[in-house]
């Protein structure tokens, strides 16, 4: 059984290379159990050289399973889980992964457009799968630096001709605004990449409704939230109250405490580190949650609004 507090041990039983400097994963029950289901946009936890956790995308097909994948690109300047999955894993190795979750969820749509650039297609190879099994007219932008770096180009040439793929080093780069077009009722765009391009995907749909244009981001948005003040975290479980200092994150105190927490990222947009709100205002400063969520914050970037906040931990 796969748990938010202990994960599970799964098994790499294959390792491929779908694009030069990544390296696709596939994880399976050492006792070939089946893994919890999960839907296209999801991600998992993984641990694999320290406590700290590393998020990843399942690139696989969303109906399989008998196993997960994931992909992981080899930073340069990596000496944690980069550097390990590409000089040491291998196959047969165990690698602690959570239950999946969910913030990029694929909602019902008449039409998709998708817009992936590096790694990030990895979360919407799965959303484009699902539209092609269910008969929704999509179609895909890939944009990546070189032609080499386009990962799953095999899978995604299966698909037939709704994918433009393009290198950012060619003169024909791709234009975005152009290429999304302008708003039809019904169409739902989902974005994946760079600050960069995900920025000039948000120019391209520049005053189209809210709710038709979805964006999983590797780094959060800055925002100026205005100087930090202390604040209290009456921690209920726990039975402790934790002060937390202006320049301080709620995580980093309650983890001095004791108080158990898991953290990823530890830079708001994951959701690892998500805690219930009981009493208080949280301020929300990642990237997942809005001022109309009272009831959960996540703590290794977001703050208490007021003086004290209660938490179920």
């Amino acid at each position: 059984m796969m748990t938010r507090e202990g994960g599970r041990l799964l098994t790499v039983t294959e390792m491929d290379h779908p694009a030069r400097d990544v390296v696709a994963l596939h994880l399976a029950d050492p006792v070939g159990d089946p893994l919890p289901e999960w839907e296209p946009g999801a991600h998992v936890d993984v641990q694999l050289v320290t406590r700290h956790l590393r998020q990843y995308s399942l690139c696989g097909r969303p109906s399989d399973r008998s196993r997960y994948r994931i992909a992981v690109l080899k930073e340069r300047l990596s000496r944690g889980a980069s550097a390990y999955v590409h000089s040491y894993l291998r196959v047969g190795k165990q690698v602690r992964v959570w239950e999946p979750r969910n913030h990029f969820a694929l909602r019902p749509a008449e039409r998709y457009v998708f817009l992936a650039a590096g790694v990030g297609i990895t979360p919407i190879l799965p959303m484009v799968m699902r539209a092609q099994e269910a008969g929704i007219p999509w179609k895909l932008a890939y944009s990546v630096r070189t032609l080499g770096e386009a990962a799953f180009r095999d899978e995604l040439a299966e698909l037939g001709g709704a994918v433009t793929l393009r290198a950012t080093s060619a003169e024909d780069r791709l234009d975005l605004r152009e290429y999304v077009g302008a708003f039809e009722e019904g169409t739902g765009v989902y974005c994946c990449g760079s600050p960069g391009f995900v920025e000039a995907a948000e120019e391209a749909v520049a005053g189209w409704p809210a709710g038709a244009f979805h964006v999983e981001r590797f780094v959060p948005v800055p925002k100026d939230f205005g100087p930090s003040e202390p604040f209290e975290a009456v921690c209920v479980r726990s039975n402790v109250r934790v002060r937390v200092e202006a320049g301080a994150s709620l995580l980093t105190a309650l983890r001095r405490e004791g108080v158990r927490v898991a953290g990823g990222c530890l830079k708001g947009v994951c959701g690892s580190c998500a805690v219930t709100v009981l009493d208080g205002v949280p301020q929300h400063r990642d990237s997942l949650l809005t001022a109309e969520t009272v009831d959960r914050m996540h703590a290794c970037v977001s703050r208490a609004a007021t003086p004290e906040i209660v938490l179920d931990v």
